[in-house]
């Protein structure tokens, strides 16, 4: 079994033309920080799967569902999505 703390990577537009990768806790808590503003309900939701997500309380799968709501709902280009 994998690390509880790890997603199926995710591949966003970073800024214009350049794409950053994630698939960890770390990663994505980096990335909704730089992107997506604290009070927006899809931050918020995505924050709490981070969280619960380094204490192994979610599926990966949720949390990274999470992530990619809030990053597309800040107008982040997420590629890939399957």
């Amino acid at each position: 079994m994998g690390d509880p703390r790890t997603i199926r990577p995710v591949s966003y537009e970073e800024t214009v033309g350049n794409f950053r990768i994630v698939n960890d806790a770390l990663g994505m808590g980096m990335a909704l920080m730089r992107h997506c503003q604290p009070e927006e309900p899809t931050f918020q939701t995505a924050a709490l799967a981070v969280l619960r997500l380094t204490k192994g309380e979610i599926d990966p799968e949720d949390a990274r569902n999470a992530f990619i709501e809030a990053l597309e709902a800040a107008g982040v280009f997420v590629r890939g999505v399957a």
